[in-house]
């Protein structure tokens, strides 16, 4: 893919940088080495998707089919959207009005874009261009900014729109809002603000009169600071974003008899900004800790497999965790839990279920059938959680019960135990609220192996979409995925149609079933909030010289 810098200017910028900073920030792994480039040659050219040719015409038919039903419900909930509350933040469907949650900027319209592209919704997306045109990011809708959420669905939407497209005025946004955003960064150890005040460019945490944040909103930019560095020649971004793994890194030690970091490679979630220190011992691959691992392993792709610091984290990370972060269930699935110093707790969200994608796409590039076996065993286990239940959708969190530990079972309640005899699982958080994390992996592992039975996975639980959270005007969330409305109808609703159902859940159900070519694995790397990156931009190490 040719992408043009946007001026001569920022090449400029671009070789300045190069001149001051030298090697980029994680270039070099902990030990100071670079990348073998025979190795990094060999990934260069390797293929990730699996080889569809021996489709059936029957099959191809079938898929074209779903696919169409697909883009036809994402239509009927952009419908809605437009008729309610085109440019706001969210659509509230069952009050038919808008919301404002993030900053008022149009979160739904920025995150969808590039699935408005890729579903060929043109004219849509020719509407939503020029209302991005005009967004004023100084003007904050009386609410701080999420920092993290603001990368991952505003600027991440706005780059993948560009590459796309090359419309530069998406580039020019996403530079518009990030510059916005690096105040954020402005602190002692470069660890950045939970929220902040876009105005003043005021940072704090969410949680006020604290210092406090989480793993996930300190290692979720390095995607889009990395690609934005290379379009713009700025490496400023890039080095934000890395500046923010080195403090931790150089703050805690397991090494260190007085740091709750005990487990290399298994980070615990909080620590505090000020000091670099983790503040407790809990270790997660779920919410709070879940798109810092993602991010470890996807940016090393993005980079072209340059930013050897990443993959060296990533591989000590993937050992710790497939060595104490899981465990098997009484039913035999091998679930993902809680981590806390040697204490194994049998609880999982629905966020978790993005291991099993990106481990997949990790393990086939290192040729490695263990990792990818452990890939499709957590698959399992995250789909036994949807397929068990009579809706085909998944409970936001469940806990298990482990194979001989009877300590699990005894310790619930009766109406606990009721749930594990029947299903396997304690409903924990019995909610479903149209996440995308398990569709996700489906679509992956299905492009990887080319298996049949994960695309209709992902029908079944469109489907199951499609009975218990479609009502007029769009899509709401389930209150009580153990209930399906085929027979009781659509009773308990969760009003929430949050931006990742169009940016996420209805681009992964559509690829699924999209012509394998459409945003190939081998072509494109996906971020958090599914934004597809292009693979084709080349990585010297710099960011100042390319064949664009």
């Amino acid at each position: 893919m040719k992408i043009q810098l946007i001026s001569a200017c920022a090449l400029a910028l671009s070789l300045a940088a190069a001149q001051t900073v030298q090697p980029l920030a994680g270039i070099l792994d902990r030990q100071g080495n670079r990348a073998n480039m025979q190795q990094v040659n060999t990934l260069r050219s390797q293929k990730l998707q699996h080889d569809f040719s021996d489709e059936t015409a029957e099959q191809r038919a079938t898929r074209r089919q779903r696919a169409e039903a697909v883009k036809k419900g994402f239509q009927y909930a952009w419908a809605g959207y437009e008729k309610y509350a085109y440019g706001a933040d969210e659509i509230d469907v069952l009050k038919m009005r808008p919301k404002t949650t993030r900053n008022g900027w149009g979160a739904t319209l920025v995150d969808a874009l590039d699935t408005l592209w890729v579903l060929g919704m043109k004219d849509e997306f020719a509407r939503a261009r020029d209302h991005v045109a005009n967004i004023n990011f100084r003007s904050d809708g009386g609410q701080l900014a999420k920092v993290f959420e603001t990368n991952i669905r505003y600027v991440g939407g706005l780059l993948s729109a560009y590459e796309l497209s090359k419309d530069r005025v998406f580039l020019h946004k996403a530079v518009e809002l990030t510059d916005l955003l690096m105040p954020a960064f402005d602190t002692p150890l470069g660890l950045p603000w939970q929220m902040l005040n876009i105005t003043t460019g005021q940072g704090s945490s969410e949680t006020p009169g604290t210092t406090s944040t989480n793993l996930a909103e300190i290692g979720t930019f390095q995607m889009e600071f990395y690609r934005l560095s290379q379009l713009t020649g700025n490496a400023t971004y890039h080095e934000a974003a890395q500046r923010a793994i080195t403090s931790m890194l150089e703050n805690n030690s397991p090494q260190d008899a007085s740091s709750l970091y005990t487990i290399p490679g298994l980070y615990p979630l909080d620590f505090d900004m000020m000091s670099g220190r983790f503040t407790n011992s809990a270790a997660y691959w779920g919410g709070g800790g879940d798109s810092f691992y993602e991010y470890l392993i996807k940016t090393w792709i993005l980079s072209d497999f340059m930013l050897h610091r990443n993959l060296d984290m990533w591989r000590e990370s993937i050992q710790a965790f497939s060595n104490y972060a899981v465990a098997e269930s009484t039913d035999g699935f091998l679930f993902p839990g809680f981590v806390d110093g040697t204490k194994f707790f049998p609880y999982v969200d629905t966020f978790t279920n993005f291991i099993p994608g990106t481990l997949g796409i990790a393990s086939k590039l290192a040729g490695s059938a263990t990792y990818f076996s452990l890939a499709e065993q957590l698959l399992e286990a995250g789909y036994s959680v949807f397929a068990k239940m009579p809706s085909s959708l998944g409970a936001e969190a469940v806990r298990f019960v482990r194979r001989n530990v009877g300590s699990d079972y005894l310790q619930l309640s009766a109406q606990e135990r009721a749930q594990v005899d029947r299903y396997g699982i304690v409903l924990e958080r019995p909610y479903y609220v149209l996440r995308p994390e398990l569709i996700e992996s489906l679509f992956v592992m299905y492009r990887l192996t080319g298996k049949q039975e994960y695309a209709d996975r992902v029908w079944d639980i469109w489907q199951g979409i499609q009975r218990n959270c479609r009502v007029p005007n769009g899509y709401v969330g389930t209150a009580n995925v153990a209930a399906d409305a085929s027979s009781t109808g659509i009773l308990n609703t969760v009003d929430s149609t949050e931006s990742f159902f169009f940016a996420e859940t209805l681009k992964y159900v559509y690829l699924t079933f999209a012509d394998h070519d459409v945003i190939s694995l081998d072509s494109y790397v996906f971020t958090t909030e599914a934004h597809p990156l292009s693979r084709d931009l080349p990585f010297d190490g710099t960011f100042s010289s390319y064949a664009l």
